[in-house]
């Protein structure tokens, strides 16, 4: 992968993670401060295998 899609991975990474944690933090009896960190690992780790999955962009079209 690029240096540019790899960059687009961690920002989409940041904002999911983000969107999955609004909420759980900051109040009695929410998750510690490294439930974050680890929810944005496993985010930021699927969706690199998914970008390494995907064919090329200038890969023509098989017909």
């Amino acid at each position: 992968m690029t240096r540019d899609t790899d960059w687009h991975i961690f920002e989409k990474a940041v904002e999911i993670t983000a969107s999955a944690v609004r909420g759980t933090m900051g109040s009695q009896g929410s998750q510690p401060a490294s439930f974050v960190g680890d929810v944005f690992r496993e985010t930021f780790k699927a969706l690199q295998e998914t970008a390494e999955a995907m064919p090329d962009k200038g890969a023509k079209a098989g017909f």
